[in-house]
C-alpha cells in the first residue's frame, strides 16, 4: 500500500507552508458522516470547535464539523 500515510504527508506539507507564510491557524470542515476523516485530522492535532449544516445550492444539506489547529 504505497498510498498509506499520504494524507498525513499532505497535511504536514500544508502546515509547513502555513508556518513559512506566518499563518498561525489552519481551519477545515469535515463531513460528520465520515468519522475516519475526523479521526485523521484529530490524529495530527486538529480540534473540533463547531458543528453546523452546510446548505448546498442543489438543496442538499451536509452536516459538518469545523476543525482547527494552532501552529
Amino acid at each position: 500500500m504505497w498510498m498509506q500515510g499520504i494524507a498525513k504527508k499532505l497535511i504536514n506539507s500544508l502546515e509547513d507552508y502555513a508556518k513559512d507564510k506566518e499563518i498561525p491557524t489552519l481551519l477545515c470542515k469535515v463531513r460528520l458522516t465520515v468519522p475516519k476523516n475526523i479521526n485523521l485530522y484529530s490524529s495530527v492535532g486538529f480540534k473540533v470547535y463547531n458543528e453546523e449544516v452546510v446548505h448546498k445550492p442543489n438543496g442538499i444539506n451536509i452536516k459538518v464539523v469545523s476543525m482547527k489547529k494552532q501552529l
